[in-house]
């Protein structure tokens, strides 16, 4: 064998294995909208099965037929042999490639792979794994098309090189996170305030309330997005908070029982908000009562000179308030801290008159829709008149305060139909609210939705409730994926809906060149939750 005719034989050899990371973008995807958490890879996988294997498939079964074509070859002139074999390691990469587009289409996705550092760390490790088990096949068994098979097991070593990742990148993270709280006690030193805001649904519009009103008193910086983890809230200490912010506002998310806690100790916050405890995030967290524990965690963080605002919600939120031993504020109902009065709603926002037990009163106005937002702004107010924002300030930062991306969202059609984007992950809860909003509409109703998720074993009970709810407001149904939502539809049955008004897209683009093709002026669209790229 010639030297050439050899080095193109190793490159044919390991052309399947060094394919795998073009094939797995879609892959990639999934891992990082799971927050890389492997579990919530693993369900990614067994949601979408087809969508998961099928790429690493379709590259076994091309990189079997390549090797079989180079094989052919093996009797011909070593220099035509060699040029088959550096062909075929070609299409086997360039098929790849056009499985990884075919897989991840990016006009088509909702969330982009975004190639951060651990992607290509992970990208780098998959390779490794490849060719050490092309490697270890060689030494074992070098019969040409062995690789062949690696790719087919694909998903299998996304999940090998992120666990074998785990390590090096908890180091790195805890590396990362305590050169942010180091930047965060050096700020706190220097007069920071620290406000943590943790709920089930509606923390992140408290949040920009919140930080409207804080900002009329003094430069404000609160996490943005949805940047409610250790890591992004680290991002966004070490590259945007700065020596003239007064208050640093942190959203705090969890999907599992200790998130909170790691988030309390991390950003150590002066004082919180707590806005609600629903089914949220039920598939990890496992119940209501859970959740209300795991949301604790920021109140029973805070120090003893403290200050917790509560949502009077007659509940958990309640219950939580009443256990809280430092200083605290409850809101929402008359002879609570803080209560609204002489309330007029509309569908393009309301006017109310904030009342304290003092007989002071400040009368309001605000942009955002729906008497849920109310609440929203008493508990911002709250804090905010706690940290010593005069009346005239609180009225203007609720006036200037806009809804954050996704969440109950108003815009008009360039033909003429209103949409309400309620697109952000939802929950029974908020659902409500949604519909509310969507009954303050005049006009016709539709509401487009693809149901819950990450409600556990109370899922289909959830999806088959949000129906009978939507049967109650709406005038036509457009349901997103036939399997996951056959509990919304029996559901709109049960609440007496007729079934010719139901309608079932495959994705939520079909269902929007409906929409565009059939509605206008008069007809009013609700967006209700929409899924991410590894749930759809």
């Amino acid at each position: 064998m010639s030297i050439l005719t050899g080095f193109a034989r190793m490159i044919l050899w390991v052309s399947p294995a060094l394919a795998m990371g073009l094939a797995g973008r879609q892959l990639m995807q999934f891992y990082q909208l799971s927050s890389y958490q492997h579990a919530g890879y693993l369900r990614a996988l067994m949601r979408l099965p087809v969508k998961s294997w099928w790429p690493g498939l379709a590259l076994c079964v091309i990189s079997i037929f390549f090797m079989y074509v180079a094989s052919l070859s093996v009797s011909w002139h070593p220099v035509l042999s060699a040029i088959v074999m550096f062909l075929c390691a070609g299409m086997i990469l360039l098929s790849a490639f056009v499985i990884g587009l075919i897989a991840y289409r990016e006009k088509k996705v909702k969330t982009r792979l975004v190639m951060t550092a651990r992607v290509k760390r992970m990208y780098a490790a998959l390779t490794g794994i490849a060719l050490l088990i092309a490697w270890l096949i060689h030494l074992i068994s070098p019969v040409m098309g062995l690789t062949a098979l690696i790719p087919g097991f694909l998903p299998l070593f996304v999940l090998l090189a992120s666990l074998l990742m785990w390590p090096f990148e908890k180091t790195l993270q805890m590396r990362y996170r305590k050169g942010a709280e180091q930047i965060l006690d050096n700020y706190k030193a220097g007069g920071l305030h620290v406000i943590g805001i943790t709920g089930s649904y509606g923390k992140t519009t408290v949040k920009s309330i919140l930080a409207s009103i804080l900002r009329q008193q003094a430069p404000t910086l609160a996490s943005p997005a949805s940047f409610n983890t250790p890591l992004g809230l680290s991002r966004c200490i070490r590259e945007e908070l700065g020596q003239q912010h007064l208050y640093f506002i942190a959203e705090m998310g969890a999907r599992h029982r200790q998130d909170i806690r790691v988030l309390s100790r991390m950003i150590k916050p002066e004082a919180g908000i707590l806005v609600s405890i629903g089914k949220q995030h039920l598939q990890t967290l496992g119940s209501e009562e859970s959740v209300r524990d795991t949301k604790y965690e920021l109140i029973k963080g805070l120090p003893k000179d403290g200050f917790a605002v509560f949502s009077d919600d007659g509940k958990y939120v309640t219950e939580c308030y009443q256990k809280t031993t430092i200083s605290k504020a409850l809101v929402g109902k008359e002879g609570g801290d803080l209560w609204a009065e002489d309330i007029a709603l509309s569908p393009s926002g309301s006017a109310f008159t904030i009342c304290l037990p003092d007989q002071r009163r400040i009368a309001c106005e605000t942009r955002l829709a729906g008497a849920h937002n109310i609440r929203n702004i008493l508990l911002a107010a709250a804090m905010a008149l706690h940290f010593g924002v005069s009346h005239e300030r609180v009225k203007q930062g609720i006036l200037e305060a806009y809804p954050p991306a996704s969440r109950l969202q108003s815009s008009v059609h360039p033909k003429g139909y209103t949409i309400i984007n309620n697109g952000f992950n939802s929950n029974p809860d908020s659902s409500r609210v949604a519909l509310q909003v969507l009954s303050s509409y005049p006009g016709r109703h539709i509401v487009v939705t693809p149901g819950f998720i990450e409600q556990g074993r109370q899922e289909k009970q959830a999806n088959r409730e949000l129906g009978r709810d939507i049967a109650g407001v709406a005038r036509m149904v457009m349901l997103i994926g036939a399997k996951h939502t056959r509990p919304i539809k029996e559901g709109l049955l049960e609440g007496g809906f007729s079934a010719e008004d139901i309608m079932v897209f495959s994705s939520l683009a079909k269902a929007n060149e409906f929409i565009a093709d059939t509605f206008g002026e008069g007809d009013v669209v609700l967006y209700e939750n929409d899924l991410p790229d590894h749930y759809g």
